[in-house]
Protein backbone atom coordinates (compact mmCIF):
# COMPACT_ATOMS: atom_id res chain seq x y z
CA UNK A 1 0.00 0.00 0.00
CA UNK A 2 2.97 2.18 1.21
CA UNK A 3 4.29 2.09 -2.62
CA UNK A 4 1.08 2.59 -4.58
CA UNK A 5 1.07 6.01 -2.13
CA UNK A 6 4.10 6.80 -3.10
CA UNK A 7 3.83 6.28 -7.23
CA UNK A 8 0.41 8.10 -6.70
CA UNK A 9 2.46 11.14 -5.00
CA UNK A 10 5.75 11.36 -7.48
CA UNK A 11 2.83 11.72 -10.44
CA UNK A 12 1.09 14.31 -8.83
CA UNK A 13 4.04 16.31 -7.58
CA UNK A 14 5.22 16.40 -11.11
CA UNK A 15 1.88 17.46 -12.50
CA UNK A 16 1.60 20.32 -10.11
CA UNK A 17 5.43 21.09 -10.89
CA UNK A 18 4.53 21.41 -14.94
CA UNK A 19 1.02 23.29 -13.63
CA UNK A 20 2.28 26.24 -11.59
CA UNK A 21 6.57 26.24 -13.09
CA UNK A 22 5.46 28.32 -16.47
CA UNK A 23 3.00 30.63 -14.48
CA UNK A 24 6.35 30.83 -12.23
CA UNK A 25 8.10 31.39 -15.07
CA UNK A 26 6.56 34.65 -17.25
CA UNK A 27 7.94 36.87 -15.33
CA UNK A 28 8.63 39.96 -17.29
CA UNK A 29 12.63 41.05 -17.14
CA UNK A 30 13.18 44.75 -18.72
CA UNK A 31 15.59 47.31 -19.07
CA UNK A 32 14.23 50.86 -18.08
CA UNK A 33 15.90 52.96 -20.43
CA UNK A 34 15.85 56.78 -19.55
CA UNK A 35 17.83 58.09 -22.03
CA UNK A 36 16.75 60.88 -24.07
CA UNK A 37 15.64 60.69 -27.53
CA UNK A 38 16.66 63.10 -29.93
CA UNK A 39 14.60 63.12 -32.98
CA UNK A 40 15.46 65.51 -36.22
CA UNK A 41 13.50 65.07 -39.70
CA UNK A 42 13.32 66.58 -42.83
CA UNK A 43 12.46 66.54 -46.51
CA UNK A 44 14.64 65.99 -49.55
CA UNK A 45 18.63 65.93 -50.93
CA UNK A 46 21.20 67.36 -51.69
CA UNK A 47 22.98 65.83 -54.46
CA UNK A 48 26.84 65.37 -55.34
CA UNK A 49 26.81 62.82 -57.85
CA UNK A 50 25.63 59.28 -57.20
CA UNK A 51 25.29 60.51 -52.98
CA UNK A 52 22.33 62.31 -51.89
CA UNK A 53 23.08 64.15 -48.75
CA UNK A 54 20.11 63.83 -46.45
CA UNK A 55 18.64 66.91 -45.09
CA UNK A 56 17.64 67.48 -41.66
CA UNK A 57 16.37 70.53 -40.09
CA UNK A 58 17.91 71.75 -36.79
CA UNK A 59 14.93 71.64 -34.77
CA UNK A 60 14.04 68.54 -32.87
CA UNK A 61 11.56 66.73 -30.98
CA UNK A 62 13.42 65.62 -27.71
CA UNK A 63 11.75 62.75 -25.54
CA UNK A 64 12.91 62.93 -21.67
CA UNK A 65 15.16 65.41 -20.44
CA UNK A 66 17.63 67.53 -22.99
CA UNK A 67 20.69 66.75 -21.87
CA UNK A 68 22.29 68.79 -25.22
CA UNK A 69 24.26 65.69 -26.07
CA UNK A 70 23.95 66.28 -29.87
CA UNK A 71 23.21 69.25 -32.17
CA UNK A 72 21.86 69.68 -35.97
CA UNK A 73 23.38 72.43 -37.84
CA UNK A 74 23.08 72.40 -41.57
CA UNK A 75 22.39 68.89 -41.96
CA UNK A 76 25.68 67.71 -39.63
CA UNK A 77 24.98 66.88 -35.99
CA UNK A 78 27.65 67.79 -34.08
CA UNK A 79 28.21 65.46 -30.92
CA UNK A 80 28.50 67.27 -27.35
CA UNK A 81 29.52 64.89 -25.36
CA UNK A 82 32.04 61.56 -25.53
CA UNK A 83 30.08 57.78 -25.43
CA UNK A 84 28.18 55.59 -27.48
CA UNK A 85 25.25 56.14 -29.47
CA UNK A 86 22.00 54.37 -30.90
CA UNK A 87 21.19 55.58 -34.32
CA UNK A 88 18.24 55.41 -36.75
CA UNK A 89 18.20 56.90 -40.23
CA UNK A 90 15.44 56.39 -42.73
CA UNK A 91 14.46 58.21 -45.84
CA UNK A 92 11.68 56.37 -47.58
CA UNK A 93 13.96 53.81 -49.33
CA UNK A 94 11.28 51.38 -51.09
CA UNK A 95 10.56 47.59 -50.15
CA UNK A 96 11.58 46.68 -53.80
CA UNK A 97 15.03 48.95 -53.38
CA UNK A 98 15.96 47.45 -49.92
CA UNK A 99 15.60 44.20 -51.45
CA UNK A 100 17.60 44.45 -54.87
CA UNK A 101 20.04 46.56 -53.05
CA UNK A 102 19.68 49.41 -54.84
CA UNK A 103 19.89 51.99 -52.33
CA UNK A 104 22.12 52.28 -48.76
CA UNK A 105 22.73 54.70 -46.66
CA UNK A 106 26.58 56.34 -46.06
CA UNK A 107 27.51 57.61 -42.20
CA UNK A 108 29.71 60.10 -42.55
CA UNK A 109 32.25 61.00 -39.70
CA UNK A 110 34.20 64.54 -39.64
CA UNK A 111 33.58 64.70 -43.25
CA UNK A 112 35.07 61.17 -44.33
CA UNK A 113 32.98 58.57 -45.22
CA UNK A 114 33.16 55.53 -42.47
CA UNK A 115 30.83 52.51 -43.23
CA UNK A 116 27.85 52.02 -45.58
CA UNK A 117 24.29 49.73 -44.65
CA UNK A 118 25.22 46.77 -46.19
CA UNK A 119 22.15 44.85 -48.26
CA UNK A 120 20.66 42.78 -45.41
CA UNK A 121 21.28 45.41 -42.82
CA UNK A 122 18.46 47.69 -43.74
CA UNK A 123 14.86 46.89 -41.84
CA UNK A 124 12.06 45.90 -44.86
CA UNK A 125 10.65 49.38 -44.15
CA UNK A 126 14.22 51.07 -45.05
CA UNK A 127 15.35 51.91 -41.30
CA UNK A 128 19.32 51.66 -40.37
CA UNK A 129 20.10 51.07 -36.81
CA UNK A 130 23.53 51.15 -35.89
CA UNK A 131 25.38 51.96 -32.72
CA UNK A 132 28.77 54.28 -32.45
CA UNK A 133 31.57 55.03 -30.06
CA UNK A 134 31.49 59.05 -30.64
CA UNK A 135 33.97 61.67 -29.26
CA UNK A 136 32.53 65.34 -28.35
CA UNK A 137 33.21 67.19 -31.12
CA UNK A 138 32.49 64.69 -33.82
CA UNK A 139 30.43 65.64 -36.70
CA UNK A 140 28.38 63.14 -38.13
CA UNK A 141 26.45 63.71 -41.82
CA UNK A 142 24.08 60.81 -43.79
CA UNK A 143 24.00 59.99 -47.04
CA UNK A 144 21.24 58.23 -49.02
CA UNK A 145 23.51 56.21 -52.02
CA UNK A 146 21.30 55.51 -55.17
CA UNK A 147 21.76 52.68 -57.88
CA UNK A 148 19.34 54.77 -60.12
CA UNK A 149 18.86 58.09 -60.19
CA UNK A 150 15.71 59.70 -57.52
CA UNK A 151 12.44 60.61 -59.21
CA UNK A 152 10.05 63.72 -57.48
CA UNK A 153 8.41 61.21 -55.25
CA UNK A 154 12.00 59.92 -53.66
CA UNK A 155 13.17 63.87 -53.20
CA UNK A 156 9.86 65.13 -51.29
CA UNK A 157 9.94 62.04 -48.98
CA UNK A 158 10.48 62.46 -44.99
CA UNK A 159 14.05 61.84 -44.01
CA UNK A 160 14.32 60.62 -40.50
CA UNK A 161 17.35 60.70 -37.79
CA UNK A 162 16.85 59.60 -33.96
CA UNK A 163 19.78 59.45 -31.74
CA UNK A 164 20.00 58.22 -28.56
CA UNK A 165 23.04 58.77 -26.19
CA UNK A 166 23.69 55.12 -24.00
CA UNK A 167 24.40 56.54 -20.54
CA UNK A 168 24.54 53.24 -18.53
CA UNK A 169 23.24 55.20 -15.18
CA UNK A 170 20.09 56.08 -16.87
CA UNK A 171 19.56 52.54 -17.72
CA UNK A 172 17.74 50.41 -14.96
CA UNK A 173 17.08 46.69 -14.83
CA UNK A 174 13.74 45.65 -13.75
CA UNK A 175 11.29 42.25 -12.96
CA UNK A 176 7.72 42.19 -13.19
CA UNK A 177 8.08 45.15 -15.79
Amino acid sequence: MKKVIIHIKIPALLLLLMIFSPAYSQRKEAVIDKNPIYSFEGRGFMETGMDKRMIFFSNSIIEGENKNEVSMNNNEMTINKDGIYRINISSGISKEAVKAGQAYYSVNLNGKEIFRSEQGSLSPQGVYRFQIQLKKDDILSFSRVDDQSMNNNDIERKNYLSVRYTDPELMEFSENH
